[in-house]
């Protein structure tokens, strides 16, 4: 085999293993993402060994491992689709040990020598790969059809790596087995595993995202700095007779870069287990990393808010002032005897948009933090009551549940905290209103020092199409006309509340009432840091 194919594999081998401990250390729900990844450097460091002559012997023996990549393959489709049953994933991983022992034990039936032969099972074997190739593929389809606009971009992302995947890995064995050692089916696996970087991005904690993205930069920056000085260092002692350093001396230190960016996760883990262990109650690395991650975050919100606010100021002056002559003329009016249904008219659309601009002013500038410890039950029994008070006749009779530990604190913005609630506790009621035998739920618990508090309700749901998008501004599943209309504000400006709380709020679907559910999460104790801005 020439120097192009095994040149071919190194990247290969050195994404995949970058991508499998990041999926393994940073990865959520991404066991088989990891084991997919593993599996393809498994199998593409068998291709290797058979460009070593004194290893090639391994390699023959274990390239048939390219089987547990169409397993986990598999695996990696049902976890990012949340199947329950996995019971053809076992049976996935059954035929893939039987291939490979086949491959470790009687390899001439696979293939000849350096795997460039074909034996009496080659094609069978090429046509189990095509078969299973066809199932999770088919499986994505189908759970594409049925899937959330924003599952989509994952699932046809997984979709377009495992077609690569399957293309180039079928590729090359045909090619090999046949007597062609070339590098064109390495290359379509290696841009399978570029795509499979957004698929594993995916399954990073929303928080995260941002940070591991810069963390995979800097990694790629040290791995060059250290291959750099490893490759001088080795220049130095061999001198430049080294045959290895004269001729392929852009080659090496190729193979030295990929080598060190490979491993650039597990030192990360290593260095910060070792900070940890040795060095308690100092912040390591990767903490000093998300702290600084999130501030720069609320530093560019704040940057952002404050721009908002001159603008949102400006324009509530133009319409306030207009509204309050508009107001005052209608009065007038109204005393000299013009039509009531028509004043009536009016004054609701006056009033609409006062509440549109006080809206607005409350979302453009947020009054700052004033954090004291807060009584959730109290809290939420608060905010049931305003929310009533507020809607009026609007509100239908409900079954409503609080349940939760009543001696839960946290340390926040009381008002601001009712606020919220207020906003999702109405929502709920006003979808609740056409709903026979309605009920609405708040629950709250602690865990790990975050407070969970969930609302839920026995209504129609979110639409689909609206979920990605509610929490935007502007954005409502309300209609513009009618008792109540939505201005699209409420949920943006109680999802600026919690993130300024240091938390974080999500819309599903009720498991135990079938309608919307919204998951607000936030911190008990809020950082020293913040404590003593707002103080």
């Amino acid at each position: 085999m020439g120097p192009l194919f095994a040149y071919s594999l190194v990247p290969v081998l050195s994404v995949s293993l970058l991508l499998c401990f990041t999926a393994a250390i940073r990865g959520h729900n991404a066991r088989g993402l990891a084991l997919y990844c593993l599996a393809t450097a498994v199998w593409t460091g068998s291709l290797l060994l058979l460009c070593i002559p004194p290893l090639s012997w391994v390699g023959e023996r274990f390239v048939a491992s390219g089987a547990f990549v169409a397993a986990a393959y598999l695996h990696s489709a049902y976890d990012v689709t949340a199947q329950r049953s996995y019971r053809l994933v076992v049976l996935a991983y059954g035929v893939a040990v039987v291939v490979t022992g086949i491959g470790v034990f009687i390899p001439d039936a696979l293939h000849g020598p350096l795997a460039m032969h074909r034996g009496p099972l080659f094609w069978p074997a090429m046509a189990l790969a095509v078969a299973s190739a066809l199932v999770p593929l088919a499986h994505l389809a189908r759970s594409y059809r049925n899937a959330a606009p924003e599952r989509r971009p994952v699932l046809l992302s997984l979709g377009i790596a495992g077609l690569l995947a399957y293309v180039g890995s079928i590729g090359n064995a045909t090619m090999l087995s046949g007597g062609y050692a070339l590098p064109f089916g390495m290359y379509l696996v290696l841009a399978a595993l570029l795509v499979l970087v957004h698929v594993i991005n995916a399954h990073q904690p929303a928080a995260d995202r941002k940070l591991l993205e810069r963390s995979l930069l800097y990694s790629a920056i040290a791995a060059v700095l250290s291959a750099g000085f490893l490759f001088g260092v080795l220049t130095l002692l061999a001198g430049s007779g080294q045959p290895f350093l004269a001729e392929y001396r852009a080659g090496a230190f190729f193979l030295l870069v990929l080598s060190a960016l490979a491993f650039e996760p597990v030192r990360q883990a290593l260095q910060e287990w070792l900070g940890r262990r040795f060095f308690k109650g100092r912040a390591t690395g990767m903490d000093l990393a998300v702290a600084l991650a999130r501030e720069e975050a609320r530093a560019d919100q704040a940057s952002r808010l404050a721009e908002l606010g001159q603008f949102t100021s400006a324009v509530a002056h133009e319409v306030r002032n207009p509204l309050g002559v508009l107001a005052a003329h209608l009065k007038l009016l109204e005393r000299k005897g013009g039509d009531p249904d028509a004043v009536a008219a009016m004054r609701e659309q006056i009033d609409r948009a006062s509440h549109f601009v006080d809206e607005l002013l409350r979302y453009g500038r947020p009054r700052p933090l004033d954090l004291r410890r807060v009584d959730i039950a109290a809290t939420v029994a608060l905010a049931w009551s305003t929310a009533k008070q507020g809607l009026g006749p609007l509100a239908p009779e409900v079954a409503f549940a609080s349940e939760g530990d009543t001696t839960l604190t946290l340390e926040a913005d009381q008002s601001q905290v009712s606020q919220v609630l207020v906003i999702l506790i109405e929502n709920a009621l006003l979808a609740l209103r056409d709903v026979p035998s309605p009920r609405l739920k708040v629950t709250f618990e602690a865990s790990a020092g975050r407070l969970l508090v969930r609302v839920e309700d026995s209504g129609p749901g979110i639409p689909p199409e609206l979920r990605p998008r509610l929490f935007q501004p502007f954005v409502t599943g309300r209609k513009r006309e009618g008792p109540r209309p939505g201005t699209g504000l409420g949920l943006a400006i109680a999802r600026g509340i919690i993130e300024r709380h240091g938390g974080d709020v999500r819309a599903g679907e009720s498991e135990a009432l079938g309608g919307a559910a919204f998951e607000v999460t936030l911190p008990q104790v809020q950082p020293a840091s913040l404590s003593a801005a707002v103080a």
